[in-house]
């Protein structure tokens, strides 16, 4: 069987120094992968630009002799299709309108200087095969990334506005940056109650990319090696994999080509651990279910690469969850991670008192600590369903942890 993995990215990169645009660097990539797979084994090739398809797939049928092994099910007899690349915008006009935003804030604010980058991409992907496979993917969106120093600072950044999107609604994004600086500059005492503790699910899902690993699951080496089927988290959590591309602004298939099945997607439901995450290769040999989780760059073999996580909400919006008291929100959290048996502890840098419409002010620094177990059971709150459009446009994970004095 003979597969194609096609891969394009089109990408205007502008560099931001305090404010100003200093460079602008564009790239246009054009990656081909050819595969062969035959008797349980497989053979790759690659190459850049305008490639010989032919002469890729003679090198990907000499690589069968290395031996790797790739005895899986074929995907086949399957079409899939998203295009979501409508954003039009030219290099001219986005350097324009950027820069008309970062004047806007400069004279609102010119106590804080913005840098770093702000990203216009157009992707694709195709997977194809002569099985009957064609999988497309297109997308084009806008990424920004924005460090905030304060002038009389001595680190390298004091908070920051990043967001993914579609669209460049520079109204949403200065006022946004807005209450994040005038927050920032209205340092409040730290409360005494014990609140709620907002912050991006990514943080404290990460133990999941761990140890719901289908190989580190057939190795019997997880922290939750022997909890399947057992209800261990709160009975109002539910994990699941992540693959609308509305969402993720990834791909609705994996390097494989498989798309996950709705009953497959998920890992917790009502507290209950269903399932690891999974390849071809990892499910067939260890016999679990495929979850269409496979990554690899386009000249590889397909591998179990990470899957993208997501807690599925409740229909309740930020203030909903919150109930009428403020919570935590944590900006910048870095140096934290888990111990083996699920205890999570970092410092939080920066983090905003919020009613859960709007940044009321800044705390001093302090630190978080608790375990999966307490964090996603007893003690979890919820997600929100309204997007955090000041936290990256994001869902964001209200929990109670433990809290204490940096």
């Amino acid at each position: 069987m003979r597969e194609q993995v096609i891969q394009t990215v089109k990408q205007t990169s502008l560099s931001i120094i305090q404010n100003e645009i200093q460079a602008v660097r564009r790239k246009n990539i054009k990656k081909t992968g050819c595969r062969v797979i035959e008797n349980g084994k497989i053979g790759v090739a690659g190459g850049m630009g305008e490639v010989d398809c032919e002469k890729l797939y003679e090198r990907a049928q000499q690589g069968l002799a290395y031996g790797i092994d790739y005895d899986v099910p074929a995907s086949i007899n399957f079409s899939h299709s998203t295009q979501l690349a409508s954003l039009k915008i030219s290099d001219t006009e986005l350097c324009s309108r950027i820069t008309a935003l970062l004047n806007n804030l400069k004279a609102k604010h010119p106590e804080f200087a913005i840098s770093n980058k702000v990203n216009l991409n157009q992707v694709s992907l195709r997977l194809s095969n002569d099985q009957g496979l064609a999988l497309e993917h297109a997308d084009a969106y806008l990424s920004l990334s924005f460090l905030l120093k304060k002038a009389d600072s001595t680190g390298i950044m004091d908070s920051f506005f990043g967001l993914v999107d579609r669209q460049l609604d520079e109204k949403k994004v200065a006022d946004s940056i807005s209450e994040i600086i005038e927050a920032y500059n209205n340092l409040l005492p730290m409360p005494t109650a014990d609140l709620p503790v907002i912050i991006g699910q990514g943080t404290l899902t990460r133990l999941f990319q761990r140890d719901l690993n289908g190989k580190i699951v057939g190795n019997h080496s997880s922290l939750l090696q022997n909890k399947f089927g057992q209800q261990i988290f709160s009975p109002d959590f539910s994990l699941m994999i992540a693959n609308d591309p509305v969402e993720t602004f990834g791909t609705a298939f994996d390097m494989e080509g498989i798309v996950t099945p709705e009953d497959l997607k998920w890992l917790v439901k009502d507290g209950v651990l269903l399932r690891p995450y999974t390849d071809k290769k990892t499910a067939a040999r260890y016999n679990f279910a495929n979850t269409g989780c496979a990554d690899g760059n386009y000249d590889s073999v397909p591998s179990l690469g990470g899957a993208n996580l997501e807690i599925v909400h409740a229909g309740k919006t930020l203030a909903e969850l919150l109930n009428g008291q403020p919570g935590l929100l944590i900006q910048m959290a870095s140096g934290g991670d888990f111990t083996p048996d699920g205890n999570f502890a970092s410092p939080v840098q920066v983090a905003f008192l919020t009613d859960g419409h709007k940044l009321l002010g800044r705390v001093p620094e302090f630190t978080v600590n608790g375990s999966i177990f307490d964090f996603f059971g007893s003690d979890f709150i919820g997600v929100s369903s309204d997007k955090i459009f000041i936290n990256g446009n994001e869902r964001l994970l209200v929990t109670k942890l433990a809290i204490g004095k940096l």
